[in-house]
């Protein structure tokens, strides 16, 4: 039969007959003793480049979405050479009856402590009339406080709302956890889900927005549910066990932040065993509650905390803030809230658009940040492309990368790195384009929110083409942002201008 016009006729096959109905029901009832029939092959295909040559003959077929089959097969192979994790288990989590329990078989190492040698981030105490308006405040201290990064803000010791989640929510909510590997976290990008999403980057470049919706991330796998009571006592229990130190157990107040840190670091540079814990991150606050007080729930004693700016359910939404304007990014308006452990880190990681990140911890022991300043950006990502070559072609994946660099690798190539140390009922202000990481030093929940003052806008306008050149799904629209507050400064201007003008305005007064 010959083949219609534009198709060719490129393999033929031989197939052997079966001998008979009987013989090939006593095969397939004894597959050992089945010999591998002969199967005639010819082809005019003789290698992948061929073949690829042949598929881009066919109209049907979207020839800028054709994987690259060597580099697949290098990716595999790169995938495959990597072995799994040899180190002894540090922690031994879940048995056949429960998925929550653990057993700490690891401990402190204090001689080997590699706590990084890096300034610190400032503090601010505001005074109680500083600490009336959120965003004139930040506007204050913008000047110092950005050539860090981040810094520390310290509310007046007037300033105590109550934690609303520890009712209800305690006993009986429960959050989904994830696991984290903290001895692999310093080579996590090298692991399965990076390849196969280097892949499919390498096969289709348009893509990227399909793979960006997907993901905010390469995921840690999924841990236990827990109450956060419940939670509270697996942290307490990982943590006295861990830092005990010749059968003697180190209380839990009594172990400073500072041997947490160089423990930290040194799992993740040089482990010896594997440690995993667990940590709750960007738990929706409209679904779990909020540690704040809400306006439904605040009587007339709240009223103080339930309208402030520093209430981050209001945070986002205060005048000044731009993304107000943009009803579209619900997401961005929602606070959301982290609850950690001893180890839980946060991987290096830029906010989205380069927004403003303010974060409150509500309880429990300290957290400690690192932050680079903004304008190292650039040089971080160079940092990172220098450490982890296999992305340096794909800037894309910048996003979902999943890593801990330590502070001492970054200031090495001259980048400045410094750490926060955040305490209960304290604040962190990250700025825009800051690149940052983390990690919790023991049991703590910690509420935070974006926010876009009018001084964010540059920073808004650089990460917009930033994510167009990556080709990299957006959050929020700034040419919304931009066009809606410029209306609403002109709304302004026009409100003054008509005052001044008016009967009793300064213009008519005086002429």
């Amino acid at each position: 039969m010959t083949a219609p016009p534009g198709f060719a006729s490129l393999t033929s096959f031989t197939l052997k007959r079966t001998k008979g109905n009987n013989e090939a029901c006593n095969l397939a009832g004894n597959p050992n003793d089945i010999e591998p029939e002969p199967i005639e092959v010819s082809s005019k295909i003789a290698d992948v480049e061929k073949l690829q040559k042949c598929l881009k003959r066919r109209p049907w077929i979207l020839h800028d979405q054709l994987i690259n089959l060597e580099k697949l097969d290098r990716k595999h192979l790169k995938t495959n050479i990597s072995g799994e994790n040899t180190l002894p288990k540090g922690v031994i989590r879940g048995c056949p009856s429960c998925n929550k329990c653990q057993k700490v078989v690891a401990h402190w190492r204090p001689e080997e402590s590699c706590k990084p040698v890096i300034e610190y981030a400032p503090v601010f105490h505001p005074t109680e009339e500083d600490f009336k308006d959120t965003l004139q405040y930040i506007a204050k201290i913008r000047p110092k406080a950005e050539e860090f990064g981040i810094c520390r803000i310290v509310p007046p010791d007037s300033w105590k709302p109550p934690f609303t989640a520890k009712g209800k929510q305690w006993e009986s909510s429960k959050f989904h956890t994830h696991v984290q590997q903290i001895d692999e976290l310093k080579d996590l990008y090298s692991k399965r889900k990076l390849d196969e999403t280097v892949e499919q980057a390498e096969g289709n470049r348009t893509s990227i927005l399909e793979l960006d919706h997907e993901s905010d991330g390469f995921e840690f796998e999924c841990g236990p549910e827990f109450t956060l009571r419940a939670f509270k006592g697996y942290a307490e229990h990982f943590k006295g066990h861990y830092f005990q130190k010749k059968d003697i157990f180190t209380e839990f107040r009594t172990s400073p932040w500072e041997n947490v840190e160089g423990e930290y670091w040194r799992i993740v540079q040089n482990p010896t065993e594997q440690i995993q814990v667990l940590s709750g991150h960007n738990l929706e606050a409209k679904f779990f509650g909020s540690g704040f007080p809400s306006t439904s729930l605040g009587g007339d004693d709240q009223n103080e905390y339930t309208k402030s700016g520093w209430n981050l359910n209001n945070t986002a939404r205060i005048p000044g803030s731009l993304l107000a304007f943009d009803h579209g990014s619900a997401a961005l308006l929602a606070p959301r809230l982290d609850v950690g452990m001893c180890f839980s880190s946060i991987c290096w990681k830029v906010e989205e658009h380069h927004l403003y990140s303010l974060s409150y911890m509500h309880l429990g022991a300290s957290r400690i940040w690192y932050g680079v300043p903004g304008k190292y950006h650039l040089n971080c990502e160079a940092a990172l492309k220098k450490t982890f070559p296999e992305i340096s072609g794909h800037p894309e994946l910048f996003h979902k990368l999943v890593t801990q660099l330590s502070p001492s690798i970054l200031k090495s190539e001259g980048i400045p790195v410094y750490r926060c140390v955040q305490h209960p009922k304290q604040f962190v202000l990250i700025f825009p384009g800051v690149y940052y990481s983390g990690f919790d030093t023991g049991f703590s929940v910690s509420e935070k929110v974006n926010l876009a003052p009018l001084d964010w806008l540059p920073h808004g306008q650089i990460a917009a083409e930033t994510y167009s050149e990556r080709r990299r799904k957006t959050s929020i629209s700034y040419d919304k942002v931009l066009i809606e507050g410029a209306r609403d400064a002109a709304r302004g201007d026009f409100a003054r201008w008509k005052n001044g003008c008016g009967k009793n305005g300064w213009f008519y007064k005086s002429s």
